[in-house]
């Protein structure tokens, strides 16, 4: 940390089909009725944590906007846009590709809805069809003209819907009784159908009805058994469609740390050959112990194809995990995770934009780190909050010196104690740089934080996917040194 600066965190929240696996087989031709079951997030462009995030200027707009993106491709995103200044009379939506022919035409729009308790919130739902890189269009209207942004959004099927014992139980139920019923329709029928008026049928005619009650059964498991074949094979074609993580395999020698990157065989057209620089860097490298006590932000060089190599600082002995984020030219980002371990590393110092934090009991901070909330409500699940940081001098002034660290006023990771969630954050949002330049080209938005100078303070749009205790680096850069501070945050 830095001597004699001091941050002060703020918190201010702003204003304001599908087809399921695992299933019991006399159920699988009709569980199209179960599209709509919860299915839980997995691993996307970050760890555990697939919702977009952007905080952007639509035209004369300030305007927060939250995709969360289906966890099933085909599947409905929901959408989310704030205006803080409640300035906002309508906002319309639309998805797109995000490069090619599809993103120069774009469909009807959707016009998202205002929230009756909240007016300066609008929501809506567009459907996502493929996997890849799409981006939702947000044009916003108000009383001072009209504003436009482009949010990339990656649609990376993450899981198939899985259902609970009480549907599949029901829907058990409701196909017994439909065979049932076929099969007595069927009987009674062909028992009935030659009788008068009156007339009781006879030992011919119960035969003939027993028979056709047997056929129609035999029938009916036969639909049945046929349907659940294609069902099967429906659910294996889209479990190869579910989207399978990069795998890194890390390896140390003296002191020198290599990640080779492998494709696991997902469907689709991704490369290990493709990926830009996103903040002048390749591959953006967290290096966290399990404890949370120490942190490092390397920039490994690519030394071939899907291969990186980054010569480690001094490291004491321990396991350590690593997330890097990486982004596609299609605008797609990725986070491959890995671990090692070390008896120990006496690496070379820090040089460039890589930086370290630790943390020490036994050492009094010689900077101070003060937390103020302009409330005392908790901080809950799926809920966009913007994160703010004042950076100030010993006396408590606000600095006047900050300096851009890879472009951006500032950097934050958003993890969870037990590592299930890893964000990395920028003041414009969670979405890469390199996304937002394509899908933003000519956008002022795309180059918004290389004003100087700098003022005192910076913010970060996110939301927590899931509840429980989280730790929060954030890191600035001041006099051409890197300060870090780290923060603590319960999440219900």
């Amino acid at each position: 940390m830095l001597s004699g600066t001091r941050l002060i965190f703020l918190v201010r929240r702003p204003v304001g089909p599908i087809p399921p696996i695992r299933l019991i087989p006399l159920i699988r031709p009709i569980l199209l009725l179960a599209a709509f079951a919860v299915a839980s997030p997995h691993v996307a462009a970050h760890v555990g944590s697939p919702d977009v995030f952007v905080d952007a200027q639509a035209g004369p707009y300030h305007v927060l906007v939250t995709v969360r993106p289906p966890h099933a491709i085909p599947g409905v995103a929901d959408v989310e846009v704030m205006s803080p200044g409640n300035e906002l009379t309508s906002v319309q939506i639309v998805p797109l590709p995000l490069t090619g022919p599809g993103a120069r035409f774009a469909p009807t729009p959707d016009t998202a809805v205002r929230s009756p308790d909240q007016p300066s919130r609008f929501t809506g739902h567009l459907w996502m069809m493929t996997a890849g890189a799409w981006q939702v269009r947000v044009a916003a209207h108000g009383d001072r003209g009209d504003g436009a942004i482009s949010v990339p959004v990656p649609t990376l099927p993450q899981t198939t819907l899985a259902m609970t014992p009480t549907l599949k139980a029901m829907l058990a139920v409701f196909l017994f009784l439909l065979c049932a019923g076929f099969v007595a329709i069927v009987s009674a029928i062909v028992r009935e159908a030659r009788l008068v008026g009156g007339e009781l049928p006879g030992s011919a005619a119960m035969r003939r009805g027993r028979i056709a009650g047997l056929a129609a059964a035999v029938l009916a498991v036969i639909v049945v058994l046929l349907g659940n074949r294609w069902w099967s094979a429906e659910a294996s074609a889209y479990d190869r469609y579910v989207y399978k993580p990069l795998q890194a395999v890390p390896a140390l020698d003296a002191g020198r740390l290599s990640l080779t990157l492998h494709d696991p065989g997902w469907i689709g057209t991704r490369r290990i050959d493709d990926f830009v620089p996103d903040h002048d860097h390749l591959m953006h490298l967290f290096v966290m112990s399990p404890a949370l006590d120490r942190f490092w932000h390397l920039h490994p060089e690519q030394a071939a194809t899907g291969a990186f190599a980054q010569q480690l600082p001094d490291m004491p002995a321990g396991q350590y995990e690593i997330f890097g984020d990486l982004v596609h030219a299609t605008g797609v980002s990725e986070t491959v995770t890995g671990s090692f371990s070390t008896g120990g590393i006496r690496g070379t110092p820090l040089a460039g934009d890589d930086s370290a934090w630790g943390a020490s009991a036994d050492t009094k901070p010689v900077t101070t780190i003060r937390w103020v909330r302009d409330d005392r409500s908790p901080i809950v699940i799926r809920q966009l909050t913007l994160f703010t940081f004042r950076v100030e001098n010993a006396d408590g002034t606000p600095v006047d010196d900050l300096e851009l660290y890879m472009g951006m006023p500032g950097h934050a990771v958003f993890v969870k104690t037990d590592r299930r969630v890893f964000a990395h954050v920028h003041p414009s949002g969670s979405a890469p740089m390199a996304a937002l330049r394509i899908a933003m080209p000519a956008s002022a938005a795309a180059h918004a934080h290389h004003m100087a100078p700098l003022p005192p303070t910076v913010s970060f749009p996110y939301g927590f996917p899931e509840t429980g205790d989280y730790r929060i680096f954030v890191q600035i850069k001041r006099g051409g040194r890197v300060v870090t501070g780290a923060f603590d945050a319960h999440v219900q």
